[in-house]
């Protein structure tokens, strides 16, 4: 078993991560090819700005909207 993850696993752990908690083995592997890998910290503040727009998106309230004045 190696310790450094590549980083097509590193990106397929963030995405996982988004919906489901890591266990503590890939938790650690994970941030410890981050902290190496400027590559892969541009990937993840991606996959973070994704899901926060998404749930954003989520919690609008699209009958507000000019199509639809209340």
């Amino acid at each position: 078993m190696t310790l450094l993850y590549s980083c097509q696993r590193a990106a397929e752990l963030l995405s996982q991560s988004i919906d489901e908690p890591l266990d503590m083995v890939d938790k650690l592997r994970l941030r410890i090819h981050l902290s190496m890998c400027g590559n892969c910290r541009n990937v993840q503040e991606q996959f973070n700005l994704i899901h926060k727009m998404g749930t954003d998106i989520g919690t609008m309230d699209l009958c507000d909207g000019p199509e639809n004045p209340t």
